[in-house]
């Protein structure tokens, strides 16, 4: 599939490869190659094994639990791709972590959520795209394009309640 980037190339960090296999499904692609490793110490390793020079790349990457976990993956994943020629780089993040902590609400805290854009963006990520942002106001903490999507909820048909039928007593009648 081609984008106006060249072509358009979806990969997976470690939080759900599935998601990540269904929408390339969707989108009639396969998933990218590429290896993602831990080395003893639990530290990060990453290798692209195709060339993306010059392709339209999204990593599909949840910060969820655990949450550093996940946002290291994904900034190391940026890093390669930025260094290996790709034309645009999205990351792809259904949950953000650390959107909580959006504001400075006592002294001596940090607002980690604009940490966090700022390190996507330190990365080499050009767009983000995420749904259902503790806040709209973190789109602003970027100095990149935000796509802020928001999940529809799932209508479902409730069982119809049923009220006890009952006739109002009289005043004069016994209980």
């Amino acid at each position: 599939m081609s984008t106006g980037f060249g072509d358009l190339k979806v990969f997976s960090g470690s939080a759900h490869p599935q998601l990540t296999k269904e929408i390339a499904d969707f989108l009639g692609i396969s998933v990218g190659q590429a290896r993602l490793r831990r080395f003893p110490d639990s530290e990060v390793s990453f290798q692209i094994d195709e060339n993306i020079r010059g392709t339209d790349v999204f990593i599909v990457q949840p910060t969820s639990n655990p949450v550093d976990q996940h946002l290291m993956e994904m900034l190391i994943m940026v890093d390669a791709f930025r260094r290996s020629s790709a034309a645009r780089i999205t990351a792809v993040i259904p949950y953000y972590g650390y959107a909580r902590q959006d504001r400075k609400d006592k002294p001596r805290v940090p607002i980690s959520a604009k940490l966090v854009a700022n390190l996507l963006s330190a990365a080499g990520t050009n767009r983000v795209l995420t749904m259902d942002l503790h806040k709209a106001q973190i789109q602003g903490f970027f100095d990149i394009p935000v796509d802020h999507l928001f999940a529809a909820p799932e209508r479902r048909t409730a069982e119809p309640r049923t009220e006890p039928e009952y006739e109002p007593r009289r005043q004069n009648e016994e209980a």
